[in-house]
Parts: structure tokens; sequence; C-alpha cells
């Protein structure tokens, strides 16, 4: 993804705000594309000017991404990006293998058999079953999705650990709710909603998470029919502008794209006249209103695998360390006492 951006992004047709557009479109580009860590966003006149609008209004949408966390903003040079992009490394057996040679060459230089190595790894995994498992909060803004984000990120946890889900609804208006998060060893949440759920838990250990479209959205947008009218649907006005580069991205065959959202006034006919729909995260009651035999799909997305091995998991591993360590002061403690 990058920023070549023209008046077509923007459509001031719109019953909503452009500032407010353009915002979910850099949002949605900054935390969950492949845009690396300080790239330098077009200057405030240059997007002003290849989006035909007011020059305030980008300015404004720059600062409230650097509120967000999304942006930084060097005086005198300009915006830039303040995200890294983890890259995926092999998950499968081939990674593991290389693991435990490495393992194994550390432990002959360091004077260990591989029978003294193997036994103490069943010595950490005993104690790793035997310690009081992570707590750890998934803040989400659908349940139906956030059970799918929970089940992505379960292999990367341990037995005894234990992971619940919350909705930013419930959050803002349940007190308990909100002290779970606070009582929590990690709450985990989007990346572009981390600043807002600090917002309302400032006291969680709060880790965002970027997300990607997920494996099953890109093929069903890669199988669309070229010659298809396809309506692209947002339930948040926020990310209507994203709807159309975001199906272009992966189904570049295809332009006709009709971009609406899940209460527009005309979203009834928008649907009758479509080939094929596709509806974002949320917006589940427009399936309902697509006609028999017209392709209907959800765009859907799913935490980043590379998020997954090279931050959350370091991250844990950090905390059972953390964990361990105190227990194991702890036990010097009574030791002395005793």
């Amino acid at each position: 993804m990058s920023f070549d951006f023209d008046e077509s992004c923007i459509d001031k047709s719109l019953p909503v705000p452009v500032g407010r557009q353009l915002f979910g479109l850099l949002s949605y580009e900054l935390s969950h594309g492949d845009l690396p860590k300080g790239t330098r966003l077009p200057s405030v006149r240059r997007m002003a000017a290849d989006l035909g609008i007011a020059q305030a209004t980008v300015a404004q949408v720059y600062q409230d991404l650097r509120d967000a966390g999304l942006l930084e903003l060097r005086k005198g040079s300009g915006a830039y990006t303040c995200l890294s992009v983890p890259q995926l490394a092999d998950h499968g057996s081939t990674a593991l293998h290389t693991d435990v040679a490495v393992l194994l060459n550390k432990a002959e230089r360091l004077g260990y058999s591989p029978m003294e190595l193997i036994a103490m790894i069943n010595g950490q995994a005993r104690m790793r079953r035997s310690q009081r498992g992570l707590r750890i909060v998934f803040a989400v803004i659908f349940e139906g999705p956030g059970a799918d984000y929970v089940d992505a990120v379960r292999p990367y946890l341990a037995p005894n650990d234990r992971i619940s889900m919350v909705t930013f609804d419930v959050l803002r208006a349940d007190a308990g709710a909100r002290q779970m998060c606070d009582s929590a060893d990690l709450v985990l949440t989007f990346l572009h909603r981390e600043s807002e759920l600090a917002a309302i838990v400032p006291d969680a250990p709060i880790l965002g998470l970027r997300f990607i479209p997920s494996d099953e959205t890109r093929q069903a947008l890669a199988a669309l029919d070229p010659r298809a009218r396809v309506a692209a649907i947002t339930q948040l006005k926020d990310y209507i502008a994203i709807m159309r580069p975001s199906v272009q991205r992966f189904a570049p065959h295809v332009s006709d794209i009709r971009v609406s959202w899940s209460y527009a006034p005309d979203l009834e006919a928008l649907l009758s006249e479509s080939d094929a729909v596709i509806y974002a995260t949320g917006a589940d009651h427009v399936a309902r209103m697509v006609r028999p035999g017209v392709p209907c799909f959800e765009y859907r997305h799913a935490p980043d695998k590379a998020v997954l091995e090279h931050e959350l998991a370091p991250k844990l591993a950090a905390l059972r360390e953390a964990r361990a360590q105190v227990a194991a002061n702890e036990r010097g403690q009574t030791a002395k006492t005793g």
C-alpha cells in the first residue's frame, strides 16, 4: 500500500465529512498496511491538492493521527509513520527444527549433553505447568469476529493461561469490566484502537496488534467476476473511504465498485442493482438484505501472524519470566525468615 491518493479516494457526495473519511483512510493504511517505519507522508499541501480538500482539514487529520499514536510529526520536516511492520518467519516444522539445532549447539558449547538438555527442558515444562497462568483480555469491537481473534491468539498461550474477551461498549459502561482489564497481565486490542482503549483503562497493560485481511477474504475477492457490479458496505462511517481501495487491492480486475454504509437510506436500492456484495465486519445484517443467488461475503481481518510471533510471543515470555523471578525472590525471602 502507498499514499498515491487522488480525488476519487474521497467521496464528497457521502453524508460523511471529508476529514472523517480521510482519517479513516489513513488510519487504516497506517495500522493495516505494509508501510515501513519512517515512511514520509505527503505534505499537507500536496495531500490537500491531490484530494481536492482544504489544507486545514488535512492538517487536522495529521494531528489526530499523531494523537492516536499512528504518526510522528517532525517540525520542519513533515509527517512520518511510526509503526514497525514485522516480517513473517517460517511457522512450520522447519523453523522449529532450526531452533532445536541452535539449542543443541549452544548446549554442546556449554558442556551439556543432549540428555542433560532434555532434563532441563522437562523441568522448565513442569514449572510452567505449575505456575499460575497469565490473565489476558482481548478488547474487541464486535463479539462475533472477536471470538475468532481470540482463537488466533490461543496457539501462543500456555495451557494454564486464561484469555477473555470484552467489547469497547461494555468497557465504557461497566466498571467491573474495566477492573478486569486493570488487573490483567496483558490487554490486547487493535493497533489503531490502542490510544482509545488507554483512555478508557489508563492503568491497564495494553498491547495493540496489527490486523490484515484474512486469507478467506483475499481468496473471495480474487474470485470475483471482473464484470460484476460490486457493492462494498462498511459498518463504521469512519472507514467508508477505505472500502474501494481495500477491495481493489485483492480484486484489481474489478472496476465497478460502489461504496456505501450499512444504514444508508439508499442501501436497499444499491444492493438490488449489485452482482456481488461485500460487507465490513459488524454489518452482518446487510447479508440478509441481499437477494438469493448474489455472492455475498464479509471483508474480515485477522491478527497478523508476524505480529503474534515477533511481538506477542516475546511479550508473553517476558511476563512469565518476570513472574518466575518474583516467585523465586519470594521463596528466597521465605527461606531466610524460616
